[in-house]
């Protein structure tokens, strides 16, 4: 085997073991010498970050790691606009979405000048941002970067997060999963497996209102123990983000001839069903996990959308309607 070749399956083998490997284990896996190893990792640190810990485990710094990714020009144009749409939506400071969108101008001016300067205007978007003084984005930045450590390494965290009911703050112990964004709420929400509770279960914990977060040791075992096809199935039946452990509920809305063809050309949600009507109404079934999340979205609509079910959410929109009528009555 060339050195080279030798270098890029240590790396792989490395990218494989987050927990890191001793140079006795490499060198066995590799089936050569430690001593031919220990070369080997003093040419692959010119190159790679890597972090020998007191135990001597060696693994990559995934912080620092650079990753080399061959992409199309439709690829890029793609990961472009979800950056646009990260821009326009989440509204906050992001240095490491404006510098990937930078790297990626790099690589699309090799196939495209016009492209390459839309994703560097879009880059300079994100840097302007304007931020509230009401937030503090520097905090905000640090636990997004502390939960994608958790999340890349399978670590466990201890979570202090202010309760907006209870007014008070919480502590929670979990395995980060995902960080999931919310576009209707412009905010970003982490999803987590309760890991120590007497019957685990999956967390939603918005990052705004997270104090505090410490890493623990990474525990890969803990996350072969989630139920993920119960996770991911929870998920597509979320509007959004909010997911329930009740049945999936059964949204009918019935939406004026005027708006139909507006709503008839989206895809709101993976179950919609809909069915014409020849009055040119059109009839909107959807199975939501909660059907609260999707609400302000059926207001957005104002007296255009009628709520055929479920009957609860049907009369909650009819007293919004008749309190909002009063305001104008006045």
């Amino acid at each position: 085997m060339y050195k080279s070749e030798r270098l890029l399956q240590i790396i792989e083998l490395l990218h494989d073991h987050p927990e890191g490997l001793s140079r006795a284990e490499i060198a066995k896996r590799m089936g050569v010498h430690r001593s031919t190893i220990g070369r080997d990792l003093i040419s692959l640190e010119n190159s790679f970050a890597l972090i020998e810990d007191e135990d001597g485990l060696i693994s990559i710094d995934r912080k620092s790691f650079l990753s080399e990714l061959r992409l199309s020009m439709f690829e890029l144009e793609a990961l472009h606009i979800a950056a646009k749409l990260f821009q326009k939506v989440m509204n906050f400071p992001f240095p490491h979405a404006a510098s990937a969108m930078r790297k990626l101008a790099d690589a699309q001016g090799k196939v495209s000048r016009a492209l390459a300067d839309r994703m560097r205007e879009t880059a300079e978007l994100i840097d302007q941002t304007s931020p509230l003084l009401t937030i503090n984005y520097s905090g905000y930045r640090n636990v997004i970067e502390q939960l994608g450590i958790a999340i890349s390494e399978y670590r466990p965290v201890t979570i202090i997060h202010y309760s907006q009911n209870r007014n008070e703050n919480s502590r929670y112990e979990l395995l980060p999963l995902t960080l999931e964004p919310h576009p209707e709420g412009k905010a970003i929400h982490l999803i987590g497996w309760m890991f120590k509770e007497t019957e685990p279960s999956f967390r939603t914990l918005k990052i705004e209102r997270i104090q505090e977060v410490h890493l623990e040791a990474p525990a890969r075992e803990l996350y072969l123990r989630v139920p993920m096809e119960k996770f991911w199935g929870r998920l597509a039946a979320a509007w959004s983000i909010w997911s329930s452990e009740k049945t999936p509920q059964k949204v009918v809305l019935r939406f004026d001839p005027a708006i139909a063809a507006r709503v008839r050309e989206t895809t709101w949600h993976i179950s919609q069903k809909l069915t014409e009507h020849a009055d040119g109404s059109l009839m909107w079934q959807g199975i939501i996990a909660e059907p609260r999340e999707m609400y302000p979205w059926i207001r957005g609509w104002g007296p255009d959308v009628e709520v055929l079910g479920p009957e609860w959410l049907r009369e909650r929109h009819r007293e919004d309607f008749l309190r909002g009528a009063k305001i104008y009555e006045k």
